[in-house]
């Protein structure tokens, strides 16, 4: 087992912090970050020292990740419409039950206290 493979299985199964492990092999903590999340099936993609680390399943395409998260966004979205109709519907039935409106009229100046 060479060093890679030991402080991988080190932090797998210790729970040791990667700062520890860093320390104890002589090496940098965002190195055995980047070498755990391989071991786990990801691959780490950095445009830049500045901006933030991308994720991506090696065994996915990243056309593949694309597509299924917009089908997942399209469902989220779908719901909050039907979310958004309900409270509209909720709030017009409240409006001529109780005859009082409800919605703010814009333009208005509010109250003073």
């Amino acid at each position: 087992m060479d060093k890679k493979e030991q402080i991988i299985n080190e932090y797998l199964i210790g729970g040791i912090s990667f700062r520890t492990l860093g320390r104890k092999y002589g090496v940098s903590r965002s190195t055995i970050n980047r070498w755990v999340l391989e071991h786990q099936g990801f691959i780490c993609l950095r445009k830049s020292s500045k901006e933030s680390v991308t994720l991506l399943e090696m065994n996915k395409e990243p056309k593949e990740i694309l597509s299924t998260e917009i089908i997942e966004l399209q469902k989220q979205l779908e719901q909050e419409r039907l979310h958004n109709k309900l409270l509209v519907a909720m709030i017009e039935i409240a409006e001529q039950e109780l005859k009082i409106p409800i919605r703010k009229k814009y333009g208005t100046k509010p109250l003073k206290k």
